[in-house]
């Protein structure tokens, strides 16, 4: 396997400080600014729920926005509550970019509150490729997750079901995005098109690149089979030749349960295809996956499914993942 240099990727600096902005003041903490519309230079607010998405939004919007971050960086999307303010944020941005998929669970009545007030949503999983379901994986969420019959309004059938909401973990997959994301925020932030749509074709020319080089992380993984915290990893995995195949948390969700039956279920299809690491990421009860590797014979990895390592943006967030998949199953 080729090493892959590990330099900072190109044109990340400005995504990288607002980034880091935006953990010092989310809309989750009692201090900061006012959240609304416009901040108090006048310049549109865009509201991102999660870390790993404002990175690509901030990197499009340039100076044409400030972007806040609902969700601060590191902390689970499933389980996260929100805010006095984080709903204020969300009610009075100019635009707020969201999953689409009710990924942020404790989010959506808010989301669907503001959208029917006439707040502009851009959801993302709304312009991809959504990864569908099997049959067992749409047969174990139904199960397993509490959540879904609480979202069966209009905005739930239309932006809740029918798809798997990580979308982030491939970058081809967010590259989709960059047309209707530019137009968003044009709209939204009366910024001059022809300068949004110059960042985003140089975001997708990185993200590309990006591509390129997990392909090479990856090259000498065979064969990539995964068992992962919960269901997170599935567009990783399709875009990449790995399998998953099972999960400590089997759903979408990483605040569902497993029962006895299917943690015993995963101990045995994980010894049968010989996987060499149980994988736990944000979310995961520890204990349960300690378990669970012991059981097994392998060791417990964590990774970074949810989190921006600090200076580095996206590329360092996805090459990090694949850098930890492949040196625990190399």
């Amino acid at each position: 396997m080729r090493s892959v240099p590990n330099r900072r990727p190109r044109r990340t600096a400005l995504a990288t400080a607002a980034l880091l902005a935006l953990g010092a003041g989310a809309c989750g903490d009692d201090g900061g600014d006012d959240a609304g519309g416009a901040a108090p230079t006048g310049t549109p607010r865009v509201v991102v729920t999660y870390a790993v998405l404002a990175d690509l939004v901030q990197r499009v919007a340039g100076d044409a926005a400030e972007v806040l971050v609902v969700i601060p960086n590191g902390q689970d999307p499933h389980d996260y509550a929100p805010t006095a303010r984080d709903v204020e944020a969300i009610r009075e941005a100019a635009l707020v970019v969201a999953n689409g998929l009710d990924l942020e669970e404790s989010l959506e009545d808010a989301l669907r509150s503001a959208e029917d007030d006439g707040v502009p949503v851009f959801h993302v999983t709304d312009h991809v490729t959504v990864r569908a379901l099997d049959e067992d994986e749409a047969h174990q969420d139904e199960h397993a997750d509490e959540h879904g019959d609480e979202h069966g309004d209009e905005h739930g059938d239309e932006h809740g079901d029918g798809g798997d909401p990580h979308v982030w973990v491939d970058p081809v997959t967010m590259a989709e995005m960059l047309p209707a994301l530019t137009d968003a925020l044009a709209t939204a932030t009366g910024a001059d098109a022809a300068a949004l749509g110059q960042r985003a074709s140089q975001l997708a020319a990185d993200l590309a690149e990006l591509d390129a080089q997990v392909r090479e992380v990856l090259a000498g993984v065979q064969p990539c089979t995964l068992v992962t915290g919960h269901d997170s990893l599935g567009y990783f995995a399709d875009r990449y030749g790995c399998e998953v195949v099972g999960a400590v948390i089997p759903s979408l969700t990483s605040t569902a349960e497993a029962s006895a039956g299917e943690l015993a279920e995963l101990r045995d299809t994980a010894s049968a295809a010989g996987v060499r690491a149980i994988f736990t990421e944000l979310g995961t009860p520890q204990a349960v996956a300690e378990q669970i590797a012991d059981e097994v014979g392998v060791p417990l990895v964590e990774l970074s499914t949810h989190v921006v390592p600090d200076g580095e943006g996206y590329e360092g967030f996805v090459l990090g993942l694949a850098r930890e998949i492949a040196a625990a199953l190399g």
